[in-house]
């Protein structure tokens, strides 16, 4: 086990719904799968709020949806379950050149990704992303269930059925650094956090067979993907059953959400502070 993988990284305290946390946010102990489907250009372009996020190419007009379940076994802001759905973005830092800078973000372990939807299962990590990165959180139910040789997440908004990935529990004999780098929108302006995975032990396999998506009827988020994706067979699929994660950022602090970390975690206004 990587025991110094939270070593060096300072943490402040911040107050949540009256509870003290921690920032940046410490999981200790988590596990979690991703599935990444065929989704075309355009119907990405929409999904995502500024041009300058420019959805990544697999082929010519076909792009990259992931959808990552995440079971938060100890962190700074309790226990608690949540919920990915992204687009795969282009690496600025790398030729936009369709299949060649997915497989550059592969090689460095390395991804960009707009988050679109975020459900969680708890009021703390809805109110904690929302109030200072804007993810785009709803409370949701995100269950799981395990058998011998699949693991299975059902997603859920008030009883009503939005979608259950399934997947195998594959030989997860690997292990490495993983980055995400979480594109957002704040104050209609880009927003971002990096989110470090210490994959302690993992599976990264071709999805076809390995894992497998099915939508619930009328959800608007399930009619959503519906029309976005290609297939509900994924191409790529990760299986992290042991994990440990640092949420840094946010990376932006633009003036309004700065007087709002200020008043809320520290009990000083901007003017006071501007007055000092």
């Amino acid at each position: 086990m990587h025991h110094d993988f939270f070593e060096g990284v300072e943490q402040v305290e911040a107050t949540l719904l009256g509870k003290k946390v921690k920032l940046p946010v410490f999981y200790r102990s988590a596990r979690s799968m991703t599935a990444v489907f065929p989704a075309t250009l355009p119907a990405l372009k929409r999904l995502v709020p500024d041009p300058r996020y420019a959805p990544a190419q697999v082929v010519p007009g076909i792009g990259a949806l992931h959808l990552t379940a995440f079971e938060y076994y100890d962190t700074d802001i309790e226990p608690y379950n949540e919920f990915a759905i992204g687009v795969l973005l282009n690496d600025p830092q790398i030729l936009p050149l369709p299949g060649y800078n997915l497989l550059r973000q592969l090689v460095r372990n390395a991804f960009h990704t707009y988050i679109h939807h975020l459900p969680v299962t708890t009021e703390l990590a809805l109110r904690g992303g929302i109030d200072i990165y804007n993810y785009p959180k709803f409370l949701a139910g995100i269950d799981f269930s395990d058998s011998e040789s699949e693991l299975t997440c059902r997603l859920s908004e008030s009883g009503e059925h939005i979608l259950t990935l399934r997947g195998q529990k594959v030989d997860a004999s690997r292990s490495g650094i993983m980055k995400y780098f979480c594109h957002l929108y704040q104050f209609k302006q880009p927003q971002g956090a990096e989110f470090k995975v210490n994959a302690l032990r993992y599976a990264m396999v071709p999805g076809w067979g390995k894992a497998s998506l099915e939508l619930g009827e009328s959800h608007p988020v399930a009619r959503e993907l519906r029309k976005a994706l290609l297939t509900t067979q994924p191409f790529l699929y990760f299986y992290m059953p042991e994990i440990q994660c640092i949420l840094y950022g946010p990376e932006n602090l633009s003036l309004p959400l700065l007087a709002r970390l200020l008043r809320e975690n520290m009990g000083i206004p901007l003017e006071e502070l501007a007055s000092r």
